[in-house]
């Protein structure tokens, strides 16, 4: 037996997942010089950010699009996210999406293109329906405002943002920060196409636009219409092996095939972690890109943990579970009628009552649908390519319908056939004789392989009183457990990869103000 310990006697930083928020934030702390050891449960880093193989298809499981990784359209200027993975020295290539998206609309005769470019936004919008140009104009000039009210809140640091300033330049930025994005969206009486064309991409921020925040709305609409949305010459997990690249590279330990099954704390304070195997691994910091709520529950001594830490894990309401189709299809997009690169489905944008129907387990008519081979032809292979179907499900859905092992497997193709058909009426395609692959993934899967909670892979319900803008202010007040942050898709930035990373990047920055800075620095 070899002598080698596999773990040192002490880390500045332990990082557990290696999700894209663990993943970058391990990244910036070994990158300035800290002892970082990144733990992931799995035999692959990436968490999400990965892919898996069915015959001669292999599949990318999560990934739709990402922001800020770009030169930008519109004058904007260079992708926050990008200039953040030049700082940690990951080497990747994006490759720009052609449109936004595509919005079928079967119960209002909509089948509408939304391009990138704010002008060209203004002026497909114009077409769509006549006179509501000028009104996206001027909602997209409150998009720009928040923007940079935002951008102006970020640079102040410690000092806070003055006054003044905020109630002079970005008065229209405080006027909405306290409403939701239906409230705010309804006071410009656009038209009912433009209305439902515009809140296609709702489900990437929340469950329905009556409890989205509108901040985050604004933020999130306008850096994808204006820069552009990117996805990586490969799968996603070509991210995650730039990222464990780039650690192991400025000297980060990663260990996988390590499960953390407790946070260590004494006196109030997360001082390590002990595995599965019973190691017991110390740090002055712990970085989690775990869910919260399983970790502050489960993984801690109940008699440690602040009561306020324990009732906020509580509180938070968790955001949707998924209902995914991976299809490989034995020919060319082209030649099946697929000519978009990411599809939004469904009998209107009415996002309350979609969400209202997906409470309960049974097949619904909101379908996002993408491929791959459109953003980059040939991507799955010469003589084929991908298609992939999400739909999203409230957290307890599948669990209160009662169903048995029994049925899970039928449910599931009865399901996804559905979605097939709806597909296929709604876009003109013809795809069912060409499906070669098909995969089915569900709430539960997420939470049998990845131990996801109740199978949510989104973080937390982002709305308008408990969403990025007032969590961010709040940050250092939740912090109730000393020497432990989380990242990820549950991290005060909410959910998608670029959020996701950023998170990972800021926590990764107030740890190291916290260890004095940089090594050398």
């Amino acid at each position: 037996m070899s002598d080698v310990k596999r773990f040192l006697p002490h880390y500045d930083v332990i990082v557990v997942g290696s999700g894209m928020g663990g993943m970058t934030a391990a990244g910036k702390l070994a990158k300035e010089g800290k002892k970082v050891l990144l733990l992931e449960k799995h035999n692959l880093t990436g968490g999400y950010a990965t892919s898996f193989v069915r015959g001669r298809y292999e599949f990318e499981v999560s990934l739709h699009e990402a922001c800020e990784f770009g030169d930008g359209l519109d004058g904007a200027g260079y992708g926050a996210c990008r200039a953040m993975f030049d700082d940690i020295g990951v080497d990747l290539d994006w490759v720009k999406v052609p449109d936004a998206y595509r919005v079928i609309l079967t119960d209002m005769d909509v089948d509408f293109t939304m391009p990138f470019g704010i002008e060209n936004c203004i002026e497909a919008i114009e077409k769509l329906e006549k006179g509501n140009g000028k009104k996206v104009r001027n909602y997209f000039k409150l998009f720009e405002e928040i923007n940079e009210a935002l951008e102006y809140i970020g640079s102040c640091g410690k000092a806070g943002p003055e006054p003044k300033v905020m109630a002079t330049k970005y008065s229209s930025f405080l006027r909405t920060a306290a409403y939701d994005t239906n409230e705010v969206n309804k006071s410009f009486k656009f038209g009912p196409k433009t209305e439902n064309v515009l809140n296609a991409y709702y489900g990437y921020i929340s469950r329905h636009l009556d409890e989205a925040s509108f901040t985050v709305w604004a933020q999130m609409i306008y850096i994808y219409l204006r820069d552009g949305a990117h996805v990586p010459t490969k799968t996603s997990h070509e991210i995650a092996n730039a990222l464990e690249k780039a650690i192991r590279k400025h000297g980060g330990q990663i260990e996988t095939n390590v499960k953390v099954e407790e946070y260590i704390l004494e006196n109030g304070r997360c001082v390590g972690v002990r595995t599965a195997d019973g190691d017991v691994i110390k740090a002055d910091f712990v970085i989690s890109n775990g869910n919260p709520t399983k970790s502050i529950v489960d993984m801690m001594d109940r008699s440690q943990v602040p009561e306020e830490a324990y009732k906020l894990a509580g509180a938070r309401k968790q955001l949707a579970s998924p209902f995914l189709v991976y299809m490989g299809l034995d020919a060319l997009p082209q030649e099946m009628g697929i000519d978009s690169y990411e599809y939004f489905i469904g009998r209107d944008m009415d996002t309350e009552r979609i969400w209202t129907e997906t409470n309960d387990w049974e097949p619904h008519t909101k379908v996002s649908a993408t491929c791959l081979d459109v953003a980059i032809p040939g991507f799955t292979g010469p003589d084929r390519c991908q298609l992939n179907f999400t739909t999203i499900y409230d957290p307890d859905a599948l669990h209160k319908s009662g169903m048995t092992k029994y049925d899970y497997l039928p449910e599931n193709e009865r399901f996804a056939n559905v979605l097939i058909d709806y597909f296929e009426k709604s876009t003109g395609a013809k795809i069912r004789d060409h499906i070669e692959e098909l995969v089915i993934a569900t709430p539960a899967t997420f939470t049998r392989y990845c131990e996801a909670f109740k199978g949510n892979i989104y973080g937390y319900v982002c709305s308008a009183i408990d969403g990025a803008v007032p969590r961010t202010l709040a940050q250092e007040k939740e912090r109730y457990i000393p020497g432990l942050d989380f990242v990820g898709s549950a991290g005060y930035r909410a959910h998608g990869y670029s959020s996701a990373m950023t998170n990972g990047y800021q926590v990764a920055q107030v740890v190291l103000e916290k260890l004095g800075g940089a090594e050398n620095g």
